[in-house]
C-alpha cells in the first residue's frame, strides 16, 4: 500500500497515511480475515504540502498485495514456492481487492461513516433473533441470523453461534486498528512538539497518469484531504 502510494506523486520524499483495521469475520461469523483501510488519497511533502495520487487502480492493487502475503507466508515457513507457483495458476487466487470513491475535503459525515464501518462489530442485534430452549420442541435453543446484504436467514444452535462468535475475540493487548505513515503515533507526536499539527496542508495535482503509475511498479490528519476506502480480504 505503501509502495503504491508513494510511486503515485513525483515528491522527493513522500509520505503516506492510512488506518488499518483487521476484520476476521464474515456475514455469518465465519472466519474470512481481511483488511479494512482508509489511506490518503495521495501523499504528505517534506514542505507540510499534500499531492493527490494517481487513481487506485485495484487489479495492480491485487498484484502487489498477492505478493506481500506470499512473501510474508514464506518468510515464516508456511509455504514454499511449489504452492505459490500452484496458487498463481489458480483461476481465482483467493486475493481480491475493493477500492471505494475518494471523500472529498470537508466531508467529515462521510469520514465518520467509513471509519465506523470499518470498526463494526461481527453481529449485528437487529438482524439476530435469539429463541429460547423452551420454545423449541428438541429444548435447545437457537439464534437466526438475517445476512446483511442478501437477507437469507440461518438458523444456528445457540452454543454453536458463541463458539464462532468468540473466535473472533483478539488475544490481550492485540490491536485491531493501526496508524501508519503520516497517521502513526510517532509522525503525529513529532508534529505535535513542533506545533505542526494543526497546519492545513496545500493540495498539489500529481503529474503521474494511470500507465505511468503501473510502468514505475512494474505490473504486478488534515481537515483538507480526501480519502478511500480500500478493502484487501
Amino acid at each position: 500500500m505503501s509502495l503504491y502510494l508513494t510511486q503515485g506523486v513525483s515528491l522527493d520524499d513522500p509520505k503516506p497515511g492510512a488506518v488499518i483495521a483487521v476484520q476476521t469475520f464474515g456475514d455469518f461469523l465465519n472466519f474470512n480475515p481481511h483488511l479494512h483501510i482508509i489511506a490518503s488519497d495521495g501523499c504528505f511533502a517534506t514542505d507540510g504540502g499534500f499531492m493527490v495520487g494517481t487513481e487506485p487502480d485495484a487489479s495492480s492493487l491485487i498484484d502487489l498485495f498477492c505478493g506481500e502475503v506470499f512473501k510474508m507466508l514464506k518468510k515464516a515457513g508456511k509455504i514454499d514456492n511449489h504452492i505459490i507457483e500452484n496458487m498463481l495458476s489458480w483461476h481465482h487466487s483467493g486475493f481480491n481487492v475493493y477500492c471505494g470513491p475518494a471523500i472529498n475535503p470537508g466531508d467529515q459525515e462521510g469520514l465518520e461513516k467509513l471509519a465506523q464501518y470499518i470498526i463494526r462489530a461481527p453481529l449485528s442485534q437487529e438482524r439476530l433473533l435469539y429463541i429460547p430452549a423452551s420454545e423449541v420442541p428438541d429444548g435447545i435453543a437457537r439464534v437466526i441470523y438475517r445476512g446483511k446484504n442478501n437477507g437469507v436467514r440461518e438458523s444456528f444452535m445457540a452454543l454453536d453461534w458463541l463458539a464462532r462468535l468468540v473466535t473472533h475475540i483478539p488475544n490481550k493487548g492485540e490491536q485491531l486498528v493501526r496508524y501508519y505513515g503520516y497517521y502513526s503515533n510517532k509522525s503525529r507526536g513529532m508534529r505535535k512538539k513542533t506545533e505542526t499539527d494543526v497546519e492545513m496542508a496545500s493540495l498539489v495535482e500529481s503529474d503521474i497518469s494511470k500507465k505511468g503509475l503501473s510502468q514505475k511498479l512494474g505490473s504486478p490528519d488534515s481537515k483538507d484531504l480526501s480519502y478511500r476506502s480500500i478493502t484487501l480480504p
